[in-house]
């Protein structure tokens, strides 16, 4: 992921340089050392040649001249990455396919730590091919190791048996050592896994674990003390957990993934070098990130109490009435959008119309990005061509995407529309019938077009399929299991886009739309999750503990999604930053 690039022209930059000193070299790395035209020059330069399994995990040493590798074939490689030449190939006590490798902070890139499927931790010497320390200290596969620059010879672990574990080269390692840190088994059931952890750059006390569920859990090592592993304990009531995090339309619909064999795991976690961004691949679905609102704010979220109150009268903005309705949006006091965001919107409206939603989707994001805020009528059209396009997780960004635009603007018709139309989607079926309600009160001349009797229709449709499949199943089998989840399953349902009208011609996207400079931007804080507590809490049981059950309520949605042409069902997915910035 590489950094947006400097807005600082070279003059602006070398006077800085000239006022400022060295200052301001971290803050030019940062933002120069790997701008976007850099990255369309990146290449192949050289493939390093050695081992004979898969290369499962790679690892920079701290000043990026060392690279070290771990193989299927049991052994860890260090190469000279600045000439491609291979520097040690040590023999390591595996049985088993080597899944993470790290650099042990505070030995002069000596050591480094690997963990594998033979469920064992070792600390090896690649200078002299020593092993250190050798340990099975997991029962079931060690997936990730990770470690921080402020505690040398220490490491932790984590592995499919649920545990997170912290190792130190200055005590004797054995199964039975009291270093236990996280137990996942406690609070999210006997078959909680731990995939993936990372450490904290900035704040080295919290620690990220990433399980075989979509949520990635974020722990405060102050509050917790190690403990041995005893199967008999009693759980301890404070797990020490400080924030949970989850894509909003992701929880509850775990069974339906693995059905089709895409379980939703993470499969590789990263914090960005300041420790503000928390970087989560999902096996099975896409790639999110969390910024710093999402991981520290604790304003209001948007949430769909924009449309709650909308029956009731609403005041003029900036003296300007609402009254006044053009191309589906209220006319607020925007100014016109500049020049150069106008140009992509329009752009982005004519591959809407030739219905290549990819690129459409490309230019909206664009335009946004340009216009430095978010915009009602930008953020409406991209959920137009989101909600045509529907790749995994675009209707529930289209959904974001409406809740903006109507917090922006909230006399935004077609915003309004697209909303119930995703909520619809989303089988949030209560939500969707709330948000019809409401929109008839605040726009009573519009309850008979035609966009709003397909709403109607694919609603009365979604529900009425629904009620089927709960007779089927019959009233004894749902009383003796718990509610379905208000979550989607993406294409549940194939409900015609509003923006058809009956003659099956898309309709234009919003082209004349004005913008003002200084306005509101929506909290960048997580959105909750509308579809009732079920949606929040995923595929909860009697074996989840009442914290579990607590954070899941409180997880906060993602900030940003990414999306690649990646094999989304491998157990080894990766992503990560590029560059400082």
């Amino acid at each position: 992921m590489a950094g947006h690039g400097s807005h600082k022209a070279l003059p602006e930059w070398l006077h800085n340089r000239q006022t400022k000193g060295t200052d301001v070299s971290e803050d030019f790395a940062g933002c120069c050392s790997m701008t976007p035209d850099l990255v369309k020059r990146l290449g192949l330069v050289k493939e390093l040649e050695g081992h004979t399994g898969c290369v499962n995990c790679i690892q920079w040493n701290s000043n990026g001249r060392l690279l070290a590798s771990g193989s299927d074939d049991k052994t860890v490689i260090v190469w000279d990455g600045l000439v491609g030449r291979r520097m040690a190939r040590v023999e390591t006590p595996h049985e088993g396919n080597i899944f993470s490798v790290v650099w042990m902070p505070g030995a002069d890139d000596q050591l480094v730590g690997t963990g594998a499927g033979d469920c064992r931790v070792c600390i090896l010497n690649v200078e002299t091919g020593a092993t250190v320390k050798s340990v099975i200290g997991h029962q079931g596969r060690v997936k990730r190791l990770t470690t921080a620059p402020d505690s040398p010879g220490v490491v932790w672990s984590g592995g499919e048996d649920g545990l997170v574990r912290q190792w130190d080269l200055r005590e004797r390692w054995s199964m039975d050592s009291s270093n236990v840190l996280v137990n996942l088994t406690h609070h999210a059931g006997r078959g909680a896994e731990v995939k993936c952890v990372s450490i904290c750059p900035s704040r080295s006390e919290l620690i990220a674990v990433g399980a075989n569920d979509p949520f990635v859990r974020v722990f405060d090592r102050r509050m917790i003390t190690c403990s041995r592993l005893d199967p008999s304990a009693i759980p301890d009531t404070e797990c020490g957990a400080v924030a949970y995090f989850v894509p909003g339309h992701l929880p509850g619909v775990e069974a339906a993934f693995h059905r089709k064999l895409r379980p939703l795991t993470s499969t590789y976690i990263t914090y960005n070098k300041d420790g503000t961004e928390l970087l989560c691949n999902l096996g099975g679905e896409q790639i999110y990130l969390y910024d710093k609102f999402a991981m520290y704010s604790t304003s209001a979220p948007i949430n769909l109490a924009v449309i709650q109150n909308c029956d009731k009268k609403q005041l003029p903005a900036n003296g300007f009435s609402n009254n006044g309705l053009k191309n589906g949006q209220s006319r607020t006091a925007f100014k016109n959008l500049p020049s150069d965001v106008e140009a992509l919107k329009l752009e982005a409206n004519s591959e809407f119309e030739a219905q290549d939603y990819s690129k459409a989707v490309y230019l909206y994001n664009q335009a946004i990005s340009h216009h430095a805020t978010p915009h009602p009528i930008l953020c409406g059209n991209r959920a137009a061509a989101l909600m045509k396009r529907k790749w995994d997780g675009d209707i529930y960004a289209a959904f974001r995407d409406c809740l903006s635009a109507l917090f922006l603007d909230p006399g935004h018709i077609k915003a309004h529309l697209r909303l119930a139309q995703c909520l619809t989607e989303l089988d949030w079926l209560p939500e969707a019938t709330k948000c019809l309600d409401n929109f008839k009160l605040k726009h009573p001349e519009h309850k008979k077009s035609a966009a709003f009797t397909q709403r109607e229709i694919d609603l009365n449709a979604a529900l009425e399929k629904k009620s089927a499949a709960s007779n089927r199943t019959g009233a004894a089998a749902s009383s003796a299991s718990p509610p379905p989840a208000s979550s989607p399953v993406l294409s549940q349902y194939s409900a015609a886009s509003f923006l058809r009208s009956d003659d099956d011609q898309v309709e234009a996207m919003d082209s004349d739309d004005d913008s003002d400079d200084d306005a509101v931007r929506p909290p960048s804080s997580p959105i909750l999750h509308p579809g009732g507590i079920s949606s929040r809490l995923g595929n909860i049981s009697s074996e989840h503990s009442k914290q579990e059950f607590e954070f899941r309520l409180k997880a906060r949605d993602y900030s940003a999604r990414f999306l690649g042409a990646c094999n989304t069902t491998t157990d080894i997915k990766e992503a990560n930053f590029l560059g400082r910035n």
